[in-house]
């Protein structure tokens, strides 16, 4: 059945049956606006993302289910990027009046499942007509006053870290430019290869299409102080540090040998023709943490014994020169690359 049959408000109340009441909202989806109650002593931290349709997905790739969950994890990570706790959401859609009402539902259940697993509520958002599919979410998170971890801390000779291995997401994306397709929770492969390179196919397109927010290890490390300043690698690792250097009025140099890159990452980089570090250092995608600190290795490590791995890449230095990267025979190159929207293609 086509959106155009049951019209705007019918759509409405068809998203709306789909989502529960909200319990955590003082008002929710009904009215000109939602609201919610700050809980005590806490700053609001917002944040919004959108993704396009052949910008950022494209429907050949993605089910309607996975984007709606991107869509939501997307947002997550930014929120715990601050070491915050997420709230509520805002969803926005805009879409062809002859789209098809189950790419609707199906849509909504993944904004919906994925919100659920950070305790987030969708507590209302907007819809229009649009002859190029969009998705944007807004949401809604806090941390408690003066807690928030921001990109200008840093300073110089702390370290640098990473939560988790990177790559996996940018191996996906060349995995489905291949022709690889995931089907439920099967890869589809338009040729042959062997079982451990299925298995890390699929790993990679799922790390892809559904990206894990790390709320758990963000808000571990702003409660314990820990980071000085923290940003989520969504548009790699190397654009994104030179991000959190520009804004602490810092400069920084990682090392080529400490990157931890995904091992499923490589296996598929290495299968496509791609260089595995540079997947790491500049596809983007992978949403783990990056931060800089003063603690000891130890200390941080004590902040996660059994969630992911956090691995040390380098040091904050004086401004004066730029983002550096060291080769294992230790010649530094200047880090560059990255995912810019507005960047040549």
């Amino acid at each position: 059945m086509k959106v155009s049959t049951i019209g705007e408000c019918g759509l409405i109340e068809r998203i709306r049956s789909i989502l529960p009441q909200p319990r955590d909202a003082v008002l929710g989806i009904g009215d000109d606006c939602a609201a919610l109650r700050p809980a005590a002593g806490t700053d609001l931290l917002l944040t919004t993302d959108l993704l396009v349709e052949g910008v950022d997905f494209t429907l050949q790739t993605i089910t309607p289910y996975r984007l709606g969950r991107k869509a939501m994890g997307v947002n997550l990570s930014d929120i715990a990027a601050m070491g915050g706790l997420p709230r509520a959401a805002l969803a926005v859609l805009a879409m062809s009046p002859d789209g098809e009402i189950e790419f609707v539902d199906e849509l909504y259940r993944g904004l919906h499942e994925e919100g659920v697993r950070f305790g987030v509520e969708i507590i209302g958002g907007d819809l229009s007509a649009s002859s190029t599919l969009t998705i944007g979410v807004t949401l809604v998170g806090e941390v408690k006053t003066g807690r928030a971890v921001t990109r200008s801390g840093a300073k110089p000779g702390e370290r640098i870290w990473v939560t988790g291995r990177l790559g996996a997401a940018a191996a996906g994306l060349a995995a489905l430019k291949a022709g690889c397709r995931l089907r439920d929770d099967q890869v589809e492969i338009p040729f042959e290869v062997s079982e451990s390179l299925r298995e890390a196919a699929r790993q990679a397109i799922e790390r892809h299409l559904c990206p894990i927010p790390r709320i758990r290890e963000g808000r571990a490390l702003a409660e314990a102080g820990a980071a000085s300043a923290m940003i989520d690698v969504s548009d790699g690792l190397a654009l994104d540090l030179v991000r959190l250097c520009r804004e602490s009025g810092v400069s920084a140099t990682i090392k080529a040998d400490r990157i931890p890159i995904d091992q499923a990452a490589a296996a598929v980089a290495q299968r496509f023709g791609h260089d595995p570090l540079a997947m790491a250092l500049q596809g983007g995608e992978d949403f783990e943490l990056l931060f800089t600190s003063s603690w000891e290795p130890a200390d941080i490590a004590a902040i996660f014994p059994d969630v992911v791995t956090v691995t040390e890449v380098g040091e904050v230095q004086h401004a004066g020169q730029e983002c550096r990267v060291e080769r294992q025979d230790g010649s530094t190159v200047t880090l560059t690359g990255g995912y810019d929207h507005f960047g040549r293609r």
